[in-house]
């Protein structure tokens, strides 16, 4: 789960690199990033995407970033038995589940093989809410994050009260906030779990500071509009753009995975 909020942070540091001031056709210096910097709050988008537990096998598939028509942006299997198992759509991200009471387990996340991330999973006593806190233990400075997800349909099953589909209940989940600011000419960003990351966005591949096996790039495509690459081992992973409305108060990151699948939009608001 703690990948989701990872691949916030990664996937929201795209900005144009030249951050070269434009003059408007009314002769007036303007910097488009300018309305990209301040803190953004992750909101309810258009299409409210659910958290999808099924069985598969002797074990189960858990779907996460899932829209209405049934799409997930990936998944993952598992046995609870502490093994790691790979993503779906990452050569990059593994996880391990166990559990550790009847409602109760522990999953570690991984990247390129080292330990990155650690969510514990809670249900409520009636089975109905499901409780995510997450932490980045790979960065000494992380805080943890708590998701707070409700019961919406799906199988169910005596022997796994995990089963189900779960939809995310924004009230009782810890509000999210990403901060953009400049530091010269690298963008920096710090995410609700206290990490900061800097960017340097020049449009050419730059290896990833979190993870020096992956690369990115990113380059203004319009005056409120931004576009980012991600690779490993010379392959697209993933990419997204980002839209800034003309009033500066909403954005809109829209995701595509390896194959060039459209995942789930991304939907923030201004709130500094």
């Amino acid at each position: 789960m703690l990948r989701g909020l990872l691949l916030n942070g990664l996937l929201c540091l795209s900005l144009s690199g030249v951050l070269v001031a434009r003059q408007s056709a009314t002769g007036v210096t303007s910097k488009p990033w300018e309305k990209l910097l301040g803190s953004w709050k992750q909101v309810l988008g258009d299409e409210p995407t659910k958290l999808k537990i099924e069985p598969e096998g002797g074990g189960v598939k858990i779907s996460f970033d899932c829209k209405q028509d049934g799409a997930c942006t990936s998944n993952i299997t598992t046995n609870y038995d502490g093994k790691r198992s790979k993503y779906s759509d990452s050569a990059v991200w593994e996880a391990s589940f166990r559990k550790t009471g009847d409602r109760t387990m522990q999953e570690d996340g991984y990247s390129s093989g080292k330990p990155d991330a650690r969510d514990t999973w809670q249900l409520s006593p009636d089975g109905n809410t499901l409780t995510i806190m997450s932490q980045v233990i790979s960065r000494p400075e992380s805080k943890k994050s708590t998701s707070v997800y409700d019961r919406s349909g799906g199988p169910t099953s005596s022997d796994d009260p995990f089963i189900g589909f779960w939809k995310r209940n924004w009230n009782k989940s810890d509000v999210r906030i990403t901060t953009f600011a400049l530091k010269g000419d690298v963008l920096t960003l710090t995410d609700s779990d206290g990490v900061t990351t800097e960017r340097n966005c020049d449009g050419k591949d730059h290896p990833e500071a979190l993870d020096t096996t992956v690369m990115y790039s990113c380059r203004l495509t319009g005056p409120y509009s931004y576009e980012a690459v991600f690779k490993k081992n010379e392959k697209v992973t993933f990419s997204l753009t980002r839209k800034i409305s003309e009033d500066g108060k909403k954005m809109v990151i829209t995701r595509k995975n390896a194959e060039g699948k459209t995942m789930p939009q991304w939907t923030f608001e201004k709130v500094q």
